[in-house]
């Protein structure tokens, strides 16, 4: 894995609690790679990224995209926090290591009233 944007790996799964955070973790750590969870929704006790940090360090973080204030799915919380979300918020970075994405759910959750995280 070089410096493509295309290279790394996007880690889905329906629900909360279901692992996603933990296996980004523990793919972060193994493969040196970097985080990056572009749409959070809901914040506490803490952010997936600010979880991660203890791990992997800040520096190796990607800050969100949208940080959405209710545990839902994208769509409805950022209707909630009077946000929009379009596919045009979202770019890959160039970068010299490995890229994981952690998505808000699974690959048919919706992020806006048009598209899902597939």
């Amino acid at each position: 894995m070089g410096n493509s944007p295309s290279q790394g790996i996007f880690v889905t799964g329906t629900d909360t609690d279901v692992g996603k955070t933990i296996l980004s973790t523990l793919l972060c750590i193994k493969l040196k790679a970097h985080y990056w969870k572009p749409i959070q929704s809901g914040s506490e006790p803490h952010t997936d990224s600010q979880f991660l940090e203890r791990f992997i360090g800040a520096e190796n973080i990607l800050p969100e995209r949208h940080l959405l204030t209710q545990p839902l799915s994208p769509n409805h919380a950022a209707s909630l926090d009077q946000k929009e979300i379009l596919l045009s918020d979202f770019q890959l970075p160039h970068l010299e290591r490995p890229l994981i994405v952690e998505g808000a759910g699974g690959v048919f959750v919706p992020i806006n009233d048009q598209e899902t995280n597939l």
